[in-house]
């Protein structure tokens, strides 16, 4: 299936240009989905020291 279940998910669309994403049905599985989603986000931000959410758009934008 497709979409986004988990904050690796997210990260990855992050990194390569979205400014947001969405979750689906996987709030209809788990409805704690969304959050456990953002707190993964921020645990990521913080080992790798970036204070600013937009810092994350694009990083992987080598072009």
């Amino acid at each position: 299936m497709g979409g986004i279940t988990c904050s690796e998910d997210a990260l990855e669309f992050i990194l390569a240009g979205a400014s947001a994403v969405a979750v689906g049905t996987a709030n209809f599985i788990d409805p704690g989905t969304a959050l456990r989603i953002v707190e993964g986000i921020r645990e990521y931000m913080q080992r790798k020291g970036i204070e600013n959410f937009e810092d994350l758009i694009g990083w992987l934008n080598i072009g």
